[in-house]
């Protein structure tokens, strides 16, 4: 038995040992006189427990309320406050509308007629496959979108294997009255008919690429819109807590940069996993039927039946708040806000928060007012990742430890060794790393540890903090090597009986092809809009190397603390 498979069967074990390992080693920083080296100690602890999970992620992301207040770092009332931020309330608005977008099916209505439309032969339906799941998930969860896309999938891939087995034994009722049979042995001495082991090796690639595509482009999609993952809301969170007077990214602004790249990245990952599955395979995958495939989609659309008077009224809310969204302030005209003229700000909730609002108070059925609403409280409430939220609060409860305790400062003025490199070479070289840490941590995990350590970095060497952070916060959301990297990796590995190098050699390509359009759109659209290459006023950078705080200097600090604060940096 090898080492890895003894350190699988015992996962928990060597979790817990690794916990308190850690717990014994930062045991220094704890009792440490200065507030930076004690804020250290909460940071690795938090981060080092998000990674190894002894408990529960979001269990983890409520440590900071009690380590804070008892280590002198923050009082709980202000940590507190960071859990509930302007953001939380714009996510919990949008997910809201997507479970009942989900409750009453309208997502799979929309996925079966946009694949009835865009055609039958495999290319297009692995395209129409990947447009759909892209779309959905750019409103709903990833994880939804691909629970609804696999059934799906293995409906199409079971007629296209079932109308070339039919064709093929027809073929061999003819050849069998001129000649006989031929079988070869397998090892157990068993006969074994060819064509049937081409049968199984084409329905096993076919199955492999269609749910790679689509665990693909969920990942991806989520990029879309603010609300599509939980790294753009920790990004869009993170920015707001350490630059308060920042406006570049709103939901409008966000989505205009995002979204080319987010097609850019699904075409290019559809010509690639075409080539390599279907064009340039050994498999033959010419033998199915277009009538029979479009046959199973219009059965499976024709059970949902006709349109009710729910899907109607989500889909005018749903239209109505993305329009609420994209012009309260899109920039490029007045937004609706302004002309609102209210003397306080309003954010993105304030829209999320109103139609949800609606979607509990209006009956779905509008002849009977007595009918029960579009979306009812309890399904909301079993739905609403929770969990997600707390992690999300964590993550700024850290951030607002970091910035009152001078630890941010400090990481600061060590990362300004990085002025030996180019910037655009500092942004490629993390958004390589990000894309192999979000494969064992979870999107939002790695969001919300690397995030604020970033934004010290961009000013530490003089750099616009977007530079740094923008293209973090997508490329978190890229992790196709392994299953246990996303929900919808998970949910294709186990339905295509996948093994891991399956998953991993494709994955590592769509990482690095990924990564690299991120990097030409930061590049390219990424300037235009937020003008990247220039520091902003709102960066509060000064041009000079950043100060120390509360007095105190890396050499006021133990030797030991010194050497426990450089270690986590490095990690």
């Amino acid at each position: 038995m090898s080492v890895w498979t003894i350190i699988r069967k015992n996962r928990k074990i060597v979790v817990y040992i690794l916990s308190i390992l850690i717990l014994l080693v930062s045991l220094p920083l704890a009792i440490s006189p200065h507030k930076e080296s004690r804020c250290t100690f909460v940071m690795l602890i938090v981060a080092s427990y998000w990674i190894l999970e002894p408990v529960p992620i979001a269990v983890t992301a409520l440590l900071p309320i009690v380590l804070f207040p008892m280590l002198g770092v923050a009082n709980s009332s202000t940590i507190c406050l960071t859990y509930m931020k302007e953001s939380f309330m714009m996510f919990i608005g949008g997910l809201i509308v997507a479970i009942a977008v989900e409750d009453c099916k309208l997502h799979e209505r929309i996925a079966l007629k946009v694949l009835l439309l865009i055609g039958t032969e495999i290319k297009w339906l692995m395209m129409g496959f990947m447009m759909t799941t892209m779309v959905l998930s750019m409103w709903i969860s990833n994880t939804a979108t691909t629970a609804m896309m696999v059934p799906i999938v293995e409906a199409v891939v079971g007629k296209i294997t079932m109308n070339a087995n039919s064709e093929e034994i027809q073929l061999e009722e003819r050849s069998s009255m001129t000649e006989s049979k031929v079988y070869n042995l397998d090892e157990e001495g068993k006969s074994t008919e060819p064509n049937k082991i081409e049968d199984k090796s084409r329905c096993s690639v076919l199955k492999v690429a269609f749910l790679l595509s689509v665990c693909y482009s969920a990942n991806i999609g989520g990029t879309g819109t603010l609300t599509g993952t939980g790294p753009n809301l920790v990004f869009k969170g993170m920015l707001e807590e350490l630059h308060p007077e920042s406006t570049e990214i709103t939901f409008a602004t966000w989505m205009m940069y995002n979204i080319p790249g987010m097609v850019l990245c699904v075409l290019i990952g559809w010509f690639y996993l075409w080539l390599v599955y279907i064009r340039c395979s050994k498999t033959n995958h010419n033998l199915q039927s277009k009538e029979n495939i479009h046959g199973i989609i219009s059965k499976r659309y024709d059970r949902l039946g006709p349109i009710s008077n729910q899907e109607r009224t989500v889909i005018v809310l749903f239209f109505i708040l993305v329009l609420l969204w994209v012009f309260r302030d899109p920039k490029f005209i007045r937004g609706w806000s302004d002309v609102i003229g209210s003397d306080s700000k309003m954010g993105d909730s304030v829209a999320a928060i109103a139609v949800s609002f609606l979607l509990f108070y209006l009956p779905s059925n509008f002849r009977d007012l007595n009918s029960k609403p579009v979306l009812e409280w309890k399904t909301a409430q079993a739905k609403l990742p929770w969990g997600v939220i707390l992690l999300l609060g964590g993550g700024f409860a850290l951030a607002h430890g970091a910035e009152v305790s001078g630890l941010s400062k400090i990481l600061g003025e060590k990362l300004t060794l990085l002025n030996v490199l180019p910037p655009g070479a500092v942004v490629a070289i993390i958004c390589f790393m990000t894309a192999m840490l979000t494969e064992i941590a979870s999107n939002t995990t790695t969001a919300t540890i690397l995030l604020p350590v970033l934004d010290q970095m961009a000013l530490s060497i003089g750099v616009n903090p977007l530079y740094m952070m923008l293209p973090v916060s997508v490329v978190c959301s890229y992790a196709f090597m392994l299953p246990v990297a996303t929900p919808p990796n998970a949910i294709a590995f186990e339905n295509g009986n996948m093994n891991t190098l399956d998953m991993a050699y494709p994955g590592i390509v769509m990482n690095l092809i990924c990564c690299a359009v991120q990097l030409f759109m930061l590049n390219t659209l990424g300037v235009v809009m937020f003008d990247i290459y220039d520091m902003p006023s709102w960066a509060n950078y000064n041009g000079s190397t950043i100060l120390p705080v509360n007095n105190i200097t890396m050499g006021n600090l133990t030797s030991i603390e010194s050497q426990l604060l450089n270690n986590t940096l490095l990690v």
